[in-house]
């Protein structure tokens, strides 16, 4: 689309990683001085080999690691300034994570695992609301009717629409998936690729 006059929803500025002192010679470089804009409804897709930093990069964006130096702007929040019940509040809120495994809790059924986020929640409110839009949104997933089964009684694909259904409970206004359709055959990738498209759209 054009680029209107709104901000980015993910702004980086010049953001590295390291692991050890700044220059020394055992200083581990992940990421160097990266720069990226990323606007409201547009999907993007970070590639590279293995161990070239993509899933440092998407930890920093949702706040579960932190940069070594940049500033990293996500959805007007400052985290390098954030305090860390400010950075639990917005990976709380604002994040929705989907991983390579699915995380799931194999004693709950699908409907409880996509609610677990909220159980989080200082205040659980507005739970039937919530339970709703889980319906709704297992629904929309193919899985209505898997409601009530446990994660082992579900095939790989559908472990991991569980999990996406989980990561856009809160409705969160970033969804940062990292390889979540590494584990899964060819058609499922493509099925799980096809869905996180119509949704972003959505």
């Amino acid at each position: 689309g054009t680029m209107s006059a709104k901000e980015p929803i993910i702004l980086l500025e010049k953001v590295s990683k390291y692991y050890g002192a700044k220059d020394s010679d055992d200083t581990t470089r992940v990421l160097s001085e990266v720069d990226l804009e990323v606007y409201e409804d547009e999907s993007m897709a970070i590639i590279g080999p293995s161990g070239s930093g993509k899933s440092t990069l998407l930890n920093i964006m949702g706040a579960l690691d932190t940069a070594s130096e940049g500033s990293v702007c996500i959805a007007d929040q400052y985290l390098n300034k954030a305090s860390e019940n400010e950075l639990a509040e917005f990976r709380r809120r604002t994040v929705g994570f989907i991983f390579q495994s699915h995380h799931l809790l194999p004693q709950l059924s699908v409907l409880e695992n996509v609610l677990v986020p909220l159980l989080a929640e200082p205040k659980p409110k507005g739970m039937p609301e919530a339970e709703e839009r889980g319906r709704n949104l297992l629904k929309r997933v193919g899985l209505d009717h898997r409601l009530n089964h446990k994660p082992g009684q579900l095939s790989g694909g559908e472990k991991q629409r569980v999990a996406v259904v989980r990561a856009l409970i809160h409705k969160p206004r970033i969804l940062l998936a990292d390889e979540p359709t590494g584990a899964l055959d060819r058609k499922s990738s493509e099925n799980l690729g096809q869905l996180l498209m119509e949704l972003n759209h959505e």
